[in-house]
């Protein structure tokens, strides 16, 4: 995931105008395309990220085994107390609308480093870059649907809770 997040924001950036609003989702039909009204209407208010997130009131889970619910709450929880992020309750869900000019600034200062993660914990990284940078962060409800996915899903649970919980500890120790 993260090679592609990285190719598809670096390429995006190149592409967008200054304000122009770069939006990222999941391809397998767990993401509605109903919520980017709300994260463009609160990118107009002044919001620089908006998250849709699992934790917002009128937020839906539908199809989500429990184990993997269990493991999304609790990353949630862990990165709310060590990296709290005002506005951001949903570190790990990666449909996000970013202001193009703000994701500009964060490849300048970056470089590449800005997206130098390989797994799902791309987006907790991603984030965590950004709140460096005094940005104004928000979210909107979202509604997964989970059984809408076709196929298995990509993601090893346990190596990603793994990969991220040393995230977490680089990035508490300053690197």
């Amino acid at each position: 995931m993260g090679a592609a997040i990285r190719s598809g924001l670096l390429r995006a950036v190149d592409c967008a105008a200054g304000d122009d609003v770069i939006v990222t989702m999941d391809a397998d039909d767990t993401h509605t395309p109903a919520a980017i009204a709300q994260m463009l209407a609160l990118i107009d208010a002044g919001y620089d990220v908006v998250v849709a997130s699992r934790y917002q009131p009128g937020s839906r889970v539908v199809g989500v085994p429990p184990l993997r619910r269990f493991m999304s709450d609790a990353a949630s929880l862990l990165f709310r107390v060590v990296f709290p992020i005002k506005g951001v309750r949903d570190f790990t869900c990666g449909y996000r609308a970013y202001r193009s000019s703000v994701l500009r600034q964060a490849v300048e200062r970056y470089r590449q480093e800005f997206i130098n993660q390989d797994g799902f914990q791309c987006m907790v990284d991603i984030l965590l870059k950004l709140s460096r940078m005094k940005l104004r962060f928000a979210e909107v409800p979202l509604i997964l649907r989970y059984d809408k996915k076709e196929g298995k899903s990509k993601m090893k649970v346990f190596r990603t809770a793994l990969r991220t919980l040393a995230l977490l500890l680089k990035r508490r120790l300053g690197s």
